[in-house]
């Protein structure tokens, strides 16, 4: 019995060492999938050697050599036929042809499939995989200042079409808190040509010199009126309250009270009582806004007197 075990088939050894090598061929034609089935071709081919083994080893004179070669056979059958099987289980990739199971299950073996397989064609005519991309990572440019985001969005609605739009965007402007930044927005708004634009930062203006009185500059239109111009020369303008809104106001001119004003899309309109020698005259200003920050217009009282009036808003 030893001697036939001496001199006949391989033993165990053999057999595992076999399998290991089977396991590891499988194990490459997972890896080279995209070149080929070659594991589905491998299974094909010792199912064959089996086949024909098994049926040799039938007759005593090949029984010895056809047996430990059927015995191989199986052993890589069921090595290539797993992974072919294995294989079913692998999502096919956007171009419809499956990679290899394991690639698959482990991702960082991709890396080494692509480097093998970078310069060969595919089975199936298509080119070979193309190497994993490089992402390169760009850190974000800094956020811009809320000044710089204001001030871009005030100039983006300034230039659109739709007044609506314009006078939507102006409102939202003015909310800015920053003073530097809300005197550039007035400033953009005031030397629009779009009157209720412009309305928007005349109002802004006046409010901003709430309780301070506005020096008033006064021209006689003739000698008649120049007591009148004197007039309002000497008092000037205080505002006492402003709705925005409605651009109407209260406040002094002549005396601490009893002034009333609109500002609205072609200027500024005030009236008051003013004294002029020992009456009372009812008194009306009519402004218009100039480029260099003023309102200019005339005054006029209910006696007929006149004046050019000027009353500087910065």
């Amino acid at each position: 019995m030893s001697d036939s075990h001496a001199g006949g088939g391989p033993g165990l050894f053999a057999f595992v060492a076999f399998a290991i090598c089977a396991v590891l061929v499988a194990l490459a034609a997972d890896l080279l999938q995209p070149l080929g089935p070659f594991a589905l071709v491998l299974a094909v081919l010792f199912a064959g050697v089996a086949i024909v083994s098994g049926v040799l080893a039938l007759f005593p004179p090949t029984r010895g050599l056809f047996g430990t070669l059927l015995v191989f056979s199986l052993i890589s059958l069921a090595a290539f036929g797993g992974i072919f099987g294995l294989q079913r289980f692998a999502p096919p990739a956007d171009d419809g042809v499956r990679n290899g199971f394991f690639t698959t299950l482990v991702p960082p073996a991709r890396g080494f499939q692509h480097l093998l397989l970078s310069e060969a064609p595919r089975w199936d005519g298509r080119p070979a995989p193309a190497p994993a991309p490089v992402v390169e990572i760009v850190a974000a440019p800094p956020p811009l200042p809320a000044s710089t985001v204001a001030l871009q969005n005030i100039t983006a609605a300034l230039a659109s079409a739709d007044p609506a739009e314009r006078l939507r965007g102006s409102v939202v402007a003015l909310a800015e808190k920053e003073p530097a930044v809300l005197a550039a927005v007035i400033d953009k708004l005031y030397r629009s040509t779009d009157p209720a634009v412009r309305q928007l930062a005349v109002k802004r203006l006046l409010a901003q010199r709430r309780g301070t009185r506005m020096p008033l500059l006064a021209v006689a239109a003739n000698p008649e009126s120049q007591a009148f111009a004197n007039t309002l020369q000497g008092v000037g303008v205080t505002l006492r309250t402003i709705n925005e809104t409605s651009g109407a106001f209260d406040g002094g001119l002549c005396a601490a009270s009893g002034m009333a004003g609109t500002v609205n899309r072609t200027g500024v309109t005030i009236s008051a009582k003013c004294k002029v020698g020992d009456a009372d005259r009812n008194t009306v200003l009519v402004l218009q806004p100039t480029d260099d920050y003023r309102l200019v217009g005339e005054a006029r009282n209910d006696q007929g007197q006149t004046a050019r009036v000027e009353l500087p808003l910065m």
